[in-house]
């Protein structure tokens, strides 16, 4: 296998010159804490990652607190949220950035992103098209940096001027942008110099894009977070004079950055990023993506309205005089310049003087050995390294921009604020000067759930009725087991899990999912092979981007998943798929596996259970995947998301059992089997007890992009343990059962449907497929017409087997199934209440019966003339 394995390219990773483990701000710092001088009695200390939410004196507000518990407690939020957030939440957001500007906003306008890095990303993916390119300040936040290369946007680089409080060069911008720039991007306030723009010097940045014809980007994710002169000014003010598309998050402000709920606003009176087609695209890129958790947007509205002005006014005085005695104690260190006293943000930049150190290089050799020395950690300006997205190796700056520059974060307790700053000043020679020897300067599902909505009868006096999802978090006998609940309340009570997460998560979260995965394996996992992600969508489109490289094909099952399919095209995977047999209990067909494959193949995909099909794979057809993927030289990538969810005569029996034979990828979460899809809490497991995928790099490529991507709610980490560990069997048998009878009824009611056959009854999952007999029914031409007209007709949603779409990405055009893969068969989830199944069973059958060919056949019978039909 390890030899079929270098086909992929893995032998590459070897001719890679290892730099530390440092390819992010995050990255470095954790890479210097890692160096501090153990032996060290002090505490370390690191003015390095703007994340106050560690300290007491930084705790977010209790009407923050209040509003996430009631929500858990409701119960109403456990499911799903809509491409682009719920409704209630836009509409807060709205009004709340409205309250700065000359027009308002609507709900419309607003996207609840992950975290503000999330809104990032889906900015840079709208706007990327062959040939344009964006124009970044330096120093800047480099995240955008990286989401341009990952997304092959060119990106050019304007200068803040210290000289002048940090302002744009706007000389430099109109010098570098041309008729291939696309956009611009603004820091205000600043990370990482901590400037405030004025009024005025907005308005000539709105004046010199209009001028060039350009978009404006407004990362304001320090909104407000203002102590100098400068009142904050939002650049949507000048929405009139420029489109702006403004990124934001309740995360600094509300010192909650590990909640991970963020925005993207098209602020844009004049509606002209909706004709564009904009608002569009990223309606597109969002609806495969991983959300903020349901229940987090649910407490948006009281978050936003009711904070008191007092919590902020309490958060600025700290952070004003905590910027105020930083820039005091920098100014008497001779080696360091600082231009400006930081007025907003949380960060301070100061340039190194490198002729009065000795036996320093640069500035990060001075950060290594100010750690080691002193247990001090603070962010070198500019650290390049060469950041391996699996097989392309671009030349990144993974801090700030500026070499021989340092930010420091004054957003921490006083005290260490002062120890820190005092070890900082033990660096500096003498003011005299002896000692001077240095003398040189070195797209999807829910889009064809919601346009089946749109086709109601708004005059039908029957509730609507959906089989669409696989979402039964909305019904009340779907209620997720109050250990769940009860360990966010505790969670969020505890204020430690305020914070940014590790990548990758939390050890605690790590090593119960890691515990909670072994009980079904004959070997234990560790939480080195466990990486948390924003449900089991992320640890999807984790794992097809560490794997994508060019030339490359992967393995996809028909029916089967579309957002993988998605995700393979967004990263230029080239997708095969091979057949699942319905009348083999949907077994893969692994002779079109091995006739689909060739030296180019990486790996292939199952779903067990199985979605759409609702199978479960026994020991033997599992084994028998593991051996055929073992001789072609792939991996296999495991969806196991419904994992346990098992009904029939075949126990869930986990692919990962099979990885002394082959590498699996599993990928989970605990949306399904607790019924809580809207927390957004999944892995990617890499089973692999040879140790082959770590000897190929694999896990430091998972690694890597993870630095990049949203993370889960840190909260939510810290409640895993105790829902893995205490969730009682009682709960899983009751939501089981609820699930067999649902799917007892669903089956017997659908055989009684003529112009529908069911292969089989479904042994696991939320679903089952039917094919649509077609010749039986009048005016129907395929199945999407029928679930069009099915929504018309008895207000009752189901999927279409086939649909394909356009995902219009800005002025590209992909087209994409959205839904399973097999034309003319619907997928009909059962995970529904009691009363809306058989309701919307009586409706199904009504329509096929309004619908049927009349047969002038005597004394036949429907059934009689569907068997003469398919014979």
């Amino acid at each position: 296998m390890e030899g079929k394995l270098k086909k992929f390219g893995f032998e590459d990773s070897e001719k890679i010159k290892k730099a530390p483990p440092s390819y992010s701000i995050k990255g470095v710092v954790s890479f210097l804490n890692e160096i501090t001088n153990k032996d060290d009695h002090r505490p370390a200390i690191s003015l390095g990652l703007g994340d106050p939410s560690h300290f007491k004196c930084f705790r977010t507000t209790a009407i923050a607190e209040d509003a996430v518990i009631e929500a858990i407690r409701s119960a109403k939020f456990n499911s799903y949220a809509p491409t682009g957030g719920i409704f209630p939440a836009r509409k807060a957001i709205a009004e709340h950035l409205s309250n700065d500007l000359p027009y308002q906003l609507s709900p419309e306008d607003i996207y609840v992103t992950a975290g503000c890095k999330q809104a990032m990303e889906v900015t840079v993916k709208v706007l990327a098209r062959p040939e344009a390119n964006i124009l970044l300040p330096r120093p800047g936040y480099r995240t955008y940096e990286t989401f341009a290369n990952l997304h092959h946007l060119e990106f050019r680089l304007f200068d803040l001027l210290p000289e002048r409080g940090w302002e744009v060069d706007l000389d430099a911008v109109e010098a570098i942008a041309d008729e291939n720039t696309i956009a611009m991007v603004i820091i205000n306030p600043g990370n990482p110099c901590g400037s405030v723009y004025s009024y005025e010097h907005l308005s000539k940045i709105a004046d010199t894009a209009r001028k060039l014809g350009i978009l404006v980007i407004a990362d304001e994710v320090y909104g407000h977070v203002t102590f100098g002169s400068k009142p904050f000014v939002p650049m949507g003010v000048f929405g009139s004079t420029v489109p702006v598309i403004t990124l934001g998050s309740i995360s600094k402000r509300w010192m909650v950055p590990g909640w991970r709920l963020g925005w993207l606003v098209t602020s844009d009176p004049t509606g002209l990023l909706q004709k564009c087609g904009i608002a569009d695209s990223i309606e597109n890129v969002l609806n495969p993506a991983p959300f903020s958790p349901t229940f987090i947007q649910a407490a948006v509205p009281e978050i936003l309205e009711k904070t008191t002005e007092e919590f902020f006014s309490k958060t600025i005085n700290i952070l004003g005089a905590a910027s105020a005695f930083c820039y005091d104690k920098l100014k008497e260190i001779p080696c360091i310049t600082c231009p400006q006293r930081a007025e907003g943000a949380m960060f301070v930049l100061v340039k190194l003087n490198l002729s009065l150190l000795e036996d320093i290089e640069d500035d990060m050799e001075f950060c290594l050995k100010l750690a080691k020395e002193e247990s001090l950690v603070i962010l070198p300006g500019e650290h390049q390294v060469r950041n391996i997205h699996f097989l392309s190796v671009p030349s990144a700056g993974v801090t700030v921009g500026l070499k021989n520059w340092l930010r420091i974060t004054f957003s921490v307790e006083q005290s260490s604020l002062e120890d820190g700053l005092g070890r900082l000043s033990h660096q500096k020679k003498n003011a005299m000067g002896t000692n001077v020897l240095k003398t040189e300067t070195p797209t999807s599902i829910d889009d064809a759930v919601f346009f089946l909505k749109e086709n109601f009868n708004e005059g039908d006096h029957r509730p609507a009725i959906s089989f669409g999802f696989g979402d039964p978090s909305c019904f009340e006998c779907f209620r997720t087991t109050p250990i769940a609940e009860d360990a966010i309340v505790e969670a969020v009570r505890s204020a430690k899990f305020n914070s940014y997460a590790p990548t990758g998560g939390i050890l605690p979260a790590r090593r119960a999912v890691a515990d909670y995965l072994s009980r079904d394996l004959p070997y234990r996992l560790s939480p080195d092979d466990v990486y948390l992600t924003l449900g089991c969508n992320q640890a999807a489109e984790i794992t097809i981007k560490v794997l994508a490289r060019p030339g490359a094909n992967i393995l996809l099952p028909r029916p089967g998943y579309p957002d993988v399919e998605t995700y393979a095209i967004f990263n230029n995977l080239e997708i095969r798929q091979f057949d699942l047999l319905p009348e083999r209990g949907w077994e893969v067909d692994l002779d079109a596996v091995e006739a689909i494959s060739d030296e180019n193949t990486i790996a292939m995909v199952i779903i067990n259970p199985g979605n759409p099909s609702g199978s479960v794979y026994t020991y033997n057809h599992l084994n028998k995947i593991a051996e055929t993927a073992r001789k072609l030289g792939i991996l296999v990538i495991a969806d196991e998301v419904y994992g346990h969810l098992v009904y029939g005569s075949s126990p869930f029996v986990p692919m990962s059992l099979f990885a002394t034979i082959v590498p699996v990828f599993t990928l989970g979460s605990v949306s399904k089997r607790w019924m809580i899809p809207g927390w957004g809490l999944g892995w990617l497991v890499t089973c692999d007890p040879s140790g082959l995928l770590r000897k190929d790099e694999i896990a430091e490529s998972i690694n890597k992009l993870l630095v990049y991507s949203p993370f889960p709610p840190t909260l939510i980490q810290g409640a895993i343990p105790q829902i893995l560990e205490k969730t009682t069997q009682d709960f899983f048998s009751k939501t089981t059962n609820i699930l067999r009878k649902n799917l007892d009824i669903c089956y017997d009611k659908l055989k009684e449907i003529p112009c529908i056959m069911i292969p089989q009854k479904p042994e696991g999952a939320f679903f089952a497929m039917v094919k649509l007999n077609l010749l039986l029914l009048e005016d129907i031409e395929d199945d999407m017409e029928f679930c069009l007209k099915l929504a018309k007709e008895e207000s009752l949603i189901i999927l279409p087997g086939d649909h394909q779409a356009r995902t219009i990405y800005f002025l590209s055009v992909t087209s994409a199934r959205v839904t399973v893969g097999l034309k003319n068969w619907l997928r009909v989830t059962f995970a529904v209440e009691y009363s809306s199944l058989e309701d919307g069973l009586g409706r199904l059958k009504s329509f096929c019966q309004r619908h049927a060919k009349k047969y002038s056949l005597t004394g036949s019978t429907a059934a009689d003339q569907q068997i003469h039909v398919e014979h």
